[in-house]
């Protein structure tokens, strides 16, 4: 997810399966007498799930990711939309016999919550189910087994929504966890026996969604005449793929750089989008260096590849993608397609129309590659987060989908995102009920 920069060109921002709702003044009000929290005393002990991939229902703003209840700091935190039931679930890698939770809450915390295991991600079995959770830090002594642990929560202790600081999983006999091991030496491919020319637009067309869990997701996806979607994953558990749309998978970030992850981005085939906003440490937050470390595995799963997705400065010389760019092409690496996020704080469809196409124009100029827009909508990011109204995102989809239709290097787009909040502003397509926002009538209709 991008914010918007003065001049309206491109922004920062990110989400894994990412929602916008409030300025970031809510959550620091929310937040600020925990900060200063430490971890718990079981924290000597490391637990099996940090640093793991790890996904969920929602999240407040993109600064609140799910990632950040894996990544053994107290000082960062998850904090889901304001509904209820929510959940966060985390990829062990592999099956894992699982003796303790330890949970460590912010103030908006579950009164009413399950943790649930599976070996597949799919079908879930409960290993402990409380209505008695309270602010702070709940260790619960739990007996299973499973290769993915979930907090399934159905009941909030206030308005907000669910908010975790760590959610620690600790498996007998395992004291360190299992993360990805980045080769140290990458291996030059071999080169292709025909040059790598652009990436085939495919069967489905360029008009694309980013989806995440929703009520009735897979209803709305079929709704929406999406040509295809991705899931800022290698899967797409729970959604099922209508019968004129594509799933397009990702390797969200280094800890997603897995053998099951990697196979099943395989099978999805033949497209593969590469890491989510290396440049945001909100996000995958990878170095250059890290980032190259790591493509020859992605190069193996994916026939066409999509360079890592950056928040903002695509164009700009010496940024993070130019010397992604650079480095590849020293390296001997392929890079099919640009990958770019953009979000517009200027709420007249014409002119956020025309900066958009500036950007794209610029980008495709430095690299002379096909472009994957995979993030785009009005939000304006520059003082906290703010919509424009249903009209005027209407008005944008219009007039954005007609120009990037144009653009014969634009090879796909995706709208962010899907959903629609029921009771906030949002650039959501829909809502939970089934009904399309005016956005999501403009997106029906494009073509």
């Amino acid at each position: 997810m991008s914010e918007t920069v003065p001049g309206g060109t491109a922004g920062r921002g990110g989400h894994l399966v990412r929602r916008l709702a409030l300025a970031g003044a809510l959550a620091a009000v929310l937040g600020a007498s925990m900060v200063n929290a430490t971890l718990p005393a079981s924290a000597a002990e490391a637990p099996v799930s940090q640093g793991r991939a790890v996904t969920a229902s929602s999240s407040e703003r993109a600064d609140l990711s799910p990632a950040a209840a894996v990544d053994g700091k107290t000082g960062t935190r998850w904090s889901s939309k304001f509904s209820d039931p929510q959940w966060l679930r985390v990829d062990l890698g592999k099956t894992t016999t699982i003796s303790k939770i330890v949970l460590n809450w912010e103030r908006a915390y579950a009164t009413a919550f399950t943790i649930q295991t599976s070996n597949d991600g799919g079908t879930w079995t409960t290993i402990r189910s409380t209505t008695a959770g309270k602010e702070g830090t709940q260790t619960l002594a739990v007996s299973g087994s499973g290769r993915y642990v979930r907090l399934y929560a159905t009941k909030r202790s206030s308005q907000y929504g669910v908010s975790l600081w760590e959610f620690q999983v600790f498996g007998t006999g395992t004291t360190t966890p299992t993360k990805p091991t980045p080769s140290t030496t990458p291996t030059k491919p071999a080169p292709s026996a025909s040059p790598s020319g652009p990436a085939p637009a495919g069967p489905s067309g360029k008009k694309g969604v980013g989806v995440w869990q929703m009520p009735g997701v897979s209803t709305a996806l079929a709704a929406s005449g999406a040509d295809w979607y991705y899931t800022w994953s290698t899967g797409h558990n729970g959604i099922t793929t209508p019968k004129s749309a594509e799933f397009v998978p990702m390797v969200w970030g280094a800890a997603s750089v897995t053998d099951a992850n990697l196979a099943q981005a395989k099978s999805a085939g033949p497209y593969l989008l590469g890491f989510n906003e290396p440049d945001m440490a909100a996000q995958s937050n990878m170095t250059v260096d890290k980032a190259l470390s790591l493509w020859p595995k992605l190069q193996a799963a994916g026939s066409v590849l999509g360079s890592p997705a950056v928040a903002f400065g695509g164009d700009r010389a010496g940024g993070w993608l130019d010397r992604f760019m650079t480095g590849a092409a020293s390296r001997g690496y392929r890079v099919d397609f640009i990958t770019l996020h953009w979000y517009g704080g200027d709420f007249r469809a014409d002119a956020a129309t025309g900066q958009l196409k500036s950007y794209l124009q610029a980008v495709y100029q430095r690299y002379h590659k096909p472009i994957w827009l995979t993030e785009y909508a009005l939000i304006d990011f520059s003082n906290g987060t703010r919509f424009p109204t249903d009209a005027q995102q209407a008005a944008f989809v219009t007039a954005s989908t007609q120009m990037l239709g144009s653009l014969s290097y634009v090879q796909r787009y995706a709208w962010f995102g899907l959903g629609a909040s029921d009771t906030e502003p949002s650039s959501g397509l829909f809502h939970g009920n089934g009904s399309a926002t005016p956005a999501g009538r403009a997106f029906q209709a494009a073509r």
